[in-house]
């Protein structure tokens, strides 16, 4: 939990998507550490975001919602509801490059993107990350899937992490490293 919320510290937004505030009502701020708390970001598509959640109620900054709706929804003064494009006129999902050049003119130039599997599987496919923490916990809790499939039948180029780092961190180990598109494995 430390090295989360040192990572926290380390950037100027925190991204998680609806899913992730619906299931775990997260507050994305800066507590086992010193830092400030980085500016927190829904991927909210419907603005389904519930006007308790914690998220709502930050202690230093309005929370900014994601989204492709056009409706209105009134969410309290501490939430900015920010529209942008969908992926496509097929899906009702933001587009995470519109969402990106927004947030970097927002003054976003560094984003942890914390949550959960859906928008950790989308930013990938999408190459918009450029490094990964993954955290092994010595506990196996079951049912949950970290990372949604990446590659196609057939595609032989993979996701890399080079250089890849590791340490132990109490009875976790922490890997990191930086991520290399179209790694072609032989």
């Amino acid at each position: 939990m430390r090295l989360t919320h040192q990572l926290r510290s380390l950037h100027d937004g925190i991204l998680v998507g609806i899913g992730t505030v619906l299931s775990d009502d997260p507050q994305l701020t800066v507590r086992q550490w010193t830092g400030a708390n980085p500016q927190p970001v829904v991927l909210d598509s419907q603005l389904r975001t519930p006007p308790s959640a914690k998220i709502c109620h930050h202690p230093d900054k309005k929370c900014w919602l994601m989204t492709v709706s056009s409706e209105t929804k009134m969410l309290g003064e501490q939430v900015d509801i920010l529209t942008v494009d969908s992926c496509n006129r097929n899906t009702q999902r933001v587009s995470l490059e519109s969402a990106m050049r927004l947030l970097r003119e927002r003054g976003i130039k560094s984003l942890m993107v914390e949550g959960g599997a859906t928008v950790i599987t989308a930013f990938l496919r999408a190459r918009l990350a450029d490094s990964l923490v993954l955290t092994v916990a010595p506990r196996l809790v079951g049912g949950y899937k970290a990372v949604g499939d990446l590659q196609t039948e057939g595609d032989r180029n993979q996701l890399i992490i080079d250089p890849l780092h590791s340490a132990a961190s109490g009875k976790d180990h922490i890997l990191w490293g930086d991520l290399q598109y179209n790694g072609n494995i032989s």
